[in-house]
Parts: structure tokens; sequence; C-alpha cells
């Protein structure tokens, strides 16, 4: 049993984490809409489950269920009660019984986890507007792609054999599936944020946002509205594609990390270079001024499973490709690779050469130079569509920023080769 001062602080803290949902839920609350619970309802309710914990670990471990029992009894005849009139919705009901589990978490010792999880319940009801408005953009198509994705994500993962397969035993189903769903978390994350911010509110948001999803995408998409635009927005234009091919440095860096650190920690100050020369030139560009310009850009859902199944599939073959060619060709099979690949795709050359430098088939130094590698030849191709697509004017902004960056990127692999 916890002492009396644990009981007072634990006690203290699930009145504080409770207050702060009642308050959400008071303020909330319309004025034509009968309140359930608010402001002192849902401490009371926390204190119940708090209690019933202490007690059923006092020995009296039926204490719990009934308490339970009781506040969702509570909450279904509120909701009845309500649902008769126009309000329907049952959150509050539904909050009040989660209110009373977190309490007797916290009386379980589990404090930080109830403490974590009164948050993000706060958080998600706090953003219920931003919610529904996120809610109505989803497109029907949208939904059932992320559910084939996750259901062949649940399902099929654990089935996978884990266990390399092929030449050279490089190619693990399992490992492939999982780099997939690495790649495909971090593009969504981009795509949600686009969806929910909105991409139009400014061409250096639509750069940042889709960056995250898929900066040659942004590229693109950018430079095409670059040539319907004024010869004077070609500068926001520029900028906006520049943030992109910046975010994409930060991208590899994140995906680094989570597959090595230790390949991450040699390949931070590298990657600076190129990084901090991007943010510089952005700002220059920020800086200069020019006439506003929106911009529309539409991303293709990153959950799609065409989409997954087409990276594993450059995945395992730049896998295979890195590894044939290091084996037979040495440092320069691996950067031959990594160059070609680069010119699509960044994150599966990212993927594919952290991976073999963790598996130690790659030293360190040639992994992140192939890395680099690719990053230089990714800028180089998205230098290159905005020039071709996007017209005089923005050629010009678009030549000089991104040679530098390409340089920079460029010098960062060589030293990184011959260091």
């Amino acid at each position: 049993m916890p002492t009396l001062l644990q009981i007072a602080y634990h006690g203290a803290m699930v009145l504080l984490m409770r207050l702060l949902i009642g308050l959400e839920r008071q303020h909330s609350q319309k004025t034509d809409e009968p309140l359930f619970a608010g402001f002192r309802t849902f401490p009371v309710i926390a204190l119940t489950g708090f209690l019933s914990g202490l007690l059923a670990r006092a020995g009296y471990p039926w204490v719990l269920p009934v308490a339970l029992a009781g506040v969702s009894a509570i909450a279904v005849a509120a909701y009845i009660v309500t649902a008769q009139g126009r309000h329907k919705g049952s959150t509050t009901e539904l909050v009040a019984i989660l209110t009373f589990i977190f309490g007797a978490l916290a009386a379980f010792d589990y404090l930080i986890p109830a403490a974590i999880f009164a948050v993000v319940t706060t958080l998600l009801l706090s953003m219920k507007a931003p919610l529904h408005e996120l809610a109505e953009k989803i497109q029907e198509g949208e939904i059932y792609a992320i559910l084939k994705f996750g259901i062949v994500t649940v399902i099929v993962l654990p089935l996978l054999p884990d266990r390399a397969y092929g030449p050279f035993e490089v190619l693990n189903p399992r490992l492939v599936w999982w780099m997939v769903v690495l790649i495909s978390a971090v593009s969504m994350l981009g795509y949600v944020l686009m969806r929910f911010l909105g991409a139009r509110q400014g061409i250096a948001v639509t750069g940042l946002l889709g960056g995250l999803a898929s900066s040659t995408a942004t590229a693109f998409g950018l430079s095409q509205k670059a040539r319907e635009a004024s010869s004077a927005a070609a500068r926001y234009f520029a900028l906006g594609i520049l943030i992109a091919s910046t975010i994409m440095f930060i991208r590899v860096l994140v995906l680094t990390v989570v597959i090595d650190p230790s390949l991450a920690r040699r390949l931070l100050l590298p990657i600076a270079l190129p990084t901090l020369l991007g943010v510089g030139l952005a700002i220059l560009l920020w800086r200069k001024k020019g006439d506003e310009a929106e911009a529309r850009l539409e991303v293709k859902n990153p959950m799609e499973l065409s989409r997954a199944l087409q990276f594993a599939a450059l995945f395992a073959v730049v896998l295979f490709v890195a590894t044939a060619a290091h084996y037979y060709f040495g440092s320069a099979g691996a950067y031959a690779a990594s160059a070609i690949a680069g010119l699509t795709d960044v994150d599966a050359v990212t993927v594919s050469m952290a991976r073999l430098a963790h598996e130690s088939v790659l030293s360190p130094t040639t992994a992140n130079a192939s890395i680099l590698l690719a990053c230089s030849m990714n800028t180089l191709v998205k230098g290159g569509i905005a020039m071709v697509i996007g017209g005089q004017s923005l050629r010009k902004v678009i030549l000089p920023v991104f040679s530098a960056l390409f340089v920079a990127s460029l010098a960062a692999c060589l030293v990184v080769a011959y260091r």
C-alpha cells in the first residue's frame, strides 16, 4: 500500500487533471444543452475512481467494479435523458467513464499513464471543430485506402517470415514491410498536416508541409502554378520549392535516426551544410518583397496500397543492388546505385543504406556518403523540374539557388567519402 504522503500527492494530481477535463467540458457545453457533468462533477468522478482503486488494493476488490458499474449506469441514464431532446452526442458521458478509470489507474500507481491519457483526452475534446473540419475534408477513397493499408499491415506483417532470402541474403520480407510502414507514417503525417492546415494558406506553408509528404511532388506542383502566375510571384514559388527541398534533408536525418542512431550522429554535421544553406537562402527569399501568391497543391494519398507496394519493391531493389554492387565493385558500386535511385526517391536509398550499415554490410562512411549522394541527385532533379516546368521567371530564381544547394550537398558527400 502507498504511504499517506503518496496517496495525498496522487489524489491532488488526480483532482488537477480532472479539473482540466471538467473545465473543458463546461466551457464547450452550449447554453441550450443539458449539462451532465462539468467543472465540479468530473473531479468527483475521478476521486470516486481513485478511492475505489485504493479500497481494491486494501483488500476489497469488489468495490472497484461496483463503483465503475454505478458511474456507467449514471452516464447511461444521463444519455437517455439528453438524447430525448436535440442533443444526441455521448462524448461527455463516455469521458465521465474514462475519468473514473483514470482515477483508478492513479490509485494503482499508474499516475504518469493516467496523466498522459487525461491530457490527450482534453486535447482531443478541445479540438472538436478542427477535427470535424478535417473529417469533412477526407474523401471516401482515402478512408478505404487507409483501411486497406491498416488491414494489410496488422494482418500480413505478423505472418511475414522474419528471415533473409535470395542472393546475399539481404531480402527480409518483414523488414521490407516495416520500412514501408515507416515511410508511409512519415508521408501520412505530412499529408494530414496539409489537409488539416490547408496548403492554400500560402506557398511557404505548402513547401513546409509538402516537403514532409513529397518534396518532388511539391516541386512539380508549385512549378506548374508558377507558370500560371505573374512573373513577380516567381520568388515565392521558388521559396516554397526550396523549403520543401530543405525539409528533405531533415527527413533523411530523422529516418536515419530511427534505423541507426550511431550512423545518424555521423551524418549530422555533413547534412547540416546543405540544410543550413537551404534555410539561409529561404530567409533571403522570404525577406525580398514581391507579389503575394497563393498555391494549390494536390498531393496523392500516401497511404494508398499501390504506393506502399511500389515503395516496397523499390526498397528491395535498392537493397539488393547496393549489396551486389558493393560486393563486386566495393564502395563505388554503392555510390552508383545511390546516384541512380536518388533520381526518383531519396527515402528508399536512405532506409536501404542505413539498414546495410546497421547490419555491418556497408561501412558508416560509405552509407552516409551514399545517402548524401542520393540527396544531391534528387536536389538536381527538383531544380531541373522547376526550371523546365516553371517558366523563365522561376528559372531565373531557381538556377542560382538550386545550383548552390546541389554543390553544397555534393560537397558534403565528397567530404564524407574521402574523409
